[in-house]
């Protein structure tokens, strides 16, 4: 990461660290006892909580109280978590490891981990409720037209449109504070518009590492795409071609950013992530991501090759 945004996500990961566990939706039924201790496995799984770090960075151009804004980072960190949860399940990617742990459905069961997934996916809703417009786009995003269709277009093997299963949630986590902040029509359509390019690229990349590097960088079970009998880059889609396409993502975000938004401090480090995207795929391109999981420096620059999700 860019120092200004190493900076950010020093500061800010422990506000969320800690707003996630007092958000957590632990039940007071008794009989419900494994849930709670499957809600807090999933939060405590680590992961570099880029979407929550995103709505953090809009909160600061549309200024919104603090408690408020990290309550609005959690929903959407959460509706990222279900979706992990659900990716993970026998019946879609049948992934047995994730963040360098086992699964949820693996560390507890299958049973455990969808009413886990879907204890996080209502209580994010709840933390919208008081905007109902922001119900309703969280709807759309998690919908068949968003999430789900992806995950569906995904399953099949069908690009572009798996790539709807992670460009919405980047796309929430950008418009969800600017809603709430009081933004304009104009500047929604900007957010909205660089949250699906930046999802886009951040999937791209996550393709290429499902392709192309090991499961102890990853820190989940790799190869999972061609375990599957699905080519995520597609037959005709080549790692070349997924760089060209990366960067082209790249560009168009930094561009809606500055036709859109005004400058300031808010804008400079929304700039700055898709860089650290872009620097992340190039060292998986030149090799220094494989290098290091075949036995290099783990750490050579906090947060940059870490778990994906």
């Amino acid at each position: 990461m860019t120092g200004r945004l190493h900076d950010f996500h020093s500061a800010r990961l422990p506000l969320i660290e800690r707003e996630l566990r007092a958000c957590l939706p632990r039940s007071p039924l008794q009989g419900a006892e494994r849930l709670n201790q499957a809600l807090d496995y999933t939060v405590n799984s680590g992961g570099k909580r880029i979407r929550p770090l995103l709505t953090l960075m809009v909160a600061e151009i549309f200024p919104l109280p603090q408690a408020i804004a990290l309550r609005l980072a959690c929903a959407v960190e959460f509706l990222h978590l279900s979706s992990v949860i659900f990716d993970d399940l026998p019946s879609m990617d049948d992934a047995r490891t994730r963040r360098h742990a086992p699964a949820l459905h693996v560390a507890f069961d299958e049973a455990i981990a969808i009413l886990t997934a879907l204890a996080l996916y209502a209580t994010a809703f709840e933390i919208f409720s008081p905007w109902p417009a922001l119900v309703e786009r969280a709807a759309r995003t998690t919908g068949s037209q968003g999430m789900i269709g992806g995950q569906a277009a995904d399953l099949s093997g069908v690009r572009p449109t798996r790539l709807r299963k992670t460009a919405p949630l980047f796309a929430l986590a950008v418009t969800a504070p600017a809603l709430a902040g009081g933004a304009s029509p104009d500047e929604l359509a900007t957010l909205e518009a660089f949250g699906d390019s930046l999802g886009e690229a951040y999937q791209l990349c996550d393709d290429l590492l499902d392709a192309l590097a090991s499961e102890s960088l990853t820190g989940k079970t790799a190869g999972q795409d061609l375990r599957h009998g699905r080519h995520a880059l597609g037959d005709d889609f080549t790692p070349e071609k997924a760089f060209q396409r990366l960067r082209e993502l790249i560009g168009q975000a930094q561009r809606l950013l500055r036709r859109g938004l005004p400058p300031c401090p808010g804008r400079d480090l929304l700039e700055d992530f898709p860089q650290w995207i872009e620097r992340r795929a190039a060292e998986l391109k030149h090799g220094q991501l494989v290098a290091l999981a075949d036995g290099g420096d783990p750490h050579p620059r906090a947060g940059e090759c870490g778990p994906v999700a």
